[in-house]
């Protein structure tokens, strides 16, 4: 069985495309999908995997060039275009900027949304950017990791810390949920010790297999909400557009997020270096950090070429943004400019 129920319907295993995609569209009643694909959602043959599983009649729409976080108008473009084609559905295949802005769109249609990830940041769960607000789960997410085999080392490296970034700040975050925090532990547990071999071995699909996991988790816990990592990186995003695509930087930050929340995160620390294969004392952010090196993800921010105008720009958006409010330590911009600054 490939079928977990939580949160949504979700389906994970090896081609489940094909083994259960078309009965779940008849479940859903769907027979004239918009299928909305990414670069990634276009790699290989995913992309003809997919409309093969569709009824016929599908209509598509390529958002190559979308941003990472999409904008709004982006978003109403999409549902205009699925109202405008009679579409009863839509499907959206890809990285984590397809899958948001295919539930933002599914909810200005007011249509269901399958979401089929091709890689491994994002699973079609957890908090949207804020320029959406809340936007509808998915009604169903397949999950199949011979989709993420084509990822590039750099995209997989990017991915993946993203996917144990988002566990780790939903485990460490200030929301009560105990099933979450489980949940957020065993992703941690899969990508710290995955994410190496997805990243130099591409074509392992034990590994990447895991990673999709991981990512998987993450989207679960991320119920919780998120915290510093999240709000700096979304910020950088905003002002360095494609020289910071999403996850590459999270490795840089982790570590001085993590001192700042020091104070408040010390009764959670074993509990991560257990998950973690690290001895007691050992420091959770530089293992990270060093995981991230070993990667290929950069050591800091100094290669955007930020001056302190932009980084107070970047604080203060951080600031403002909705990972931070369930940050361990409530953070002002005063304080997110000394964590760039250090990582600068």
């Amino acid at each position: 069985m490939s079928l977990i129920a939580y949160v949504t319907r979700i389906h994970f295993a090896d081609r489940v495309v094909e083994d259960a995609l078309p009965e779940e569209l008849r479940k859903l009643t769907l027979s004239r999908l918009l299928i909305l694909t990414d670069r990634a959602g276009e790699r290989d043959d995913a992309f003809d995997r997919v409309v093969d599983a569709l009824p016929a009649g599908v209509v598509h729409l390529s958002m190559r060039d979308v941003p990472v976080p999409p904008v709004a108008e982006d978003a109403a473009a999409a549902a205009a275009y699925a109202v405008g084609h009679a579409c009863d559905g839509m499907v959206a295949l890809g990285g984590p900027a397809v899958l948001v802005l295919a539930r933002a769109s599914g909810q200005v249609a007011g249509l269901p949304v399958v979401a089929m990830p091709t890689t491994t940041a994002g699973v079609g769960l957890g908090p949207m950017p804020a320029a959406f607000g809340p936007a509808a789960v998915p009604a169903l997410i397949l999950c199949d990791p011979t989709l993420t085999l084509s990822a590039s080392p750099g995209a997989t490296a990017a991915a993946g810390m993203d996917a144990l970034t988002h566990c780790l700040e939903a485990y460490l975050g200030t929301t009560w949920n105990p099933p979450a925090d489980g949940i957020a532990l065993d992703g941690l547990r899969r990508a710290a010790a995955h994410l190496e071999r997805a990243v130099g071995m591409g074509q392992d699909l034990a590994a990447r297999r895991e990673m999709l996991a991981a990512a998987l988790n993450a989207g679960l816990a991320a119920q919780k909400g998120l915290g510093g990592v999240h709000a700096l990186a979304h910020a950088l995003e905003a002002e360095a557009g494609s020289a910071a695509p999403h996850g590459r930087l999270h490795a840089a930050l982790l570590p001085q997020v993590m001192a700042f929340n020091a104070p408040a995160i010390a009764d959670r620390l074993e509990a991560l270096r257990w998950v973690l294969r690290l001895p007691p004392g050992a420091d959770v952010a530089s293992a990270l950090a060093a995981l991230g090196a070993r990667i290929g993800l950069p050591t800091g921010i100094r290669g955007l070429g930020l001056d302190r105008q932009a980084l107070g720009r970047v604080a203060r958006t951080a600031a403002e943004d909705p990972a931070n409010r369930t940050n361990p330590r409530h953070a002002t911009a005063v304080d997110y400019l000394a964590m760039l600054e250090a990582s600068a």
